[in-house]
């Protein structure tokens, strides 16, 4: 997997959870790697992808506010940079939630009663 890679719906990191991670460590003790160097270097260019996406996004909004040159932003220009922002979000969410469920495995969902949501 590459950092900032999009999966087939355009959300970042789709399909990644702690299997993913699992394979990275199985994969080096195949190759007689050390299997935590190499989940901390998956880890940590998928850390590098969420900060060039993250700086792109940046980028955008500079360009769509330059371009709007003191007018306000059209509607479709503003709902562009809060797709990407929450396409960030989820990808960020993604990593967070692989990583502890690969290092801790499941966790309790908890009481689910008296919640009116």
């Amino acid at each position: 997997m590459q950092a900032g890679w999009l999966g087939s719906s355009g959300t970042c990191f789709e399909g990644l959870d702690e299997d993913v991670l699992a394979e990275a460590a199985g994969e080096a003790r195949l190759l007689g790697a050390d299997p935590a160097a190499a989940v901390d270097e998956l880890v940590r260019s998928l850390l590098r992808g969420l900060g060039a996406c993250q700086e792109a996004i940046g980028a955008l909004g500079r360009g769509l506010v330059a371009a709007a040159q003191d007018r306000p932003l059209p509607g479709w220009a503003a709902d562009a940079g809060r797709t990407e922002d929450v396409r960030w979000h989820q990808a960020r969410t993604a990593l967070l939630e692989a990583v502890l469920l690969y290092h801790h495995g499941v966790l309790p969902i908890g009481d689910q009663e008296g919640r009116p949501w």
